[in-house]
């Protein structure tokens, strides 16, 4: 049976930054509702949202999640310095 994540929950991530300040998620981690970690990784960026006048950035990824793909938006705060899912797609 699958099971799915709660939305809005931080995670753990692994991403580059290049010199000019881009960020690229790679690959993030969370506890599931059933309390397992599940690591995900990104397969592509479908868009971004970086602007250097913002407090944090937005990434609308896709990646394969319990054996089908799924969309998922990611946020940073610059200010609290975290890293949340905000939504996943079925």
């Amino acid at each position: 049976m699958d099971s799915y994540v709660v939305t809005n929950i931080p995670i753990q991530i692994i991403s580059y930054t290049d010199v000019d300040g881009k960020v690229t998620p790679m690959r993030f981690r969370f506890t599931d509702i059933d309390g397992s970690k599940v690591t995900v990784n990104i397969d592509r960026i479908i868009s971004s949202d970086q602007a250097k006048s913002k407090i944090g950035a937005t990434f609308e990824c896709a990646s394969t999640m319990y054996g089908t793909e799924r969309r998922f938006k990611l946020y940073y705060s610059s200010i609290s310095r975290m890293w949340v899912v905000e939504k996943i797609g079925r």
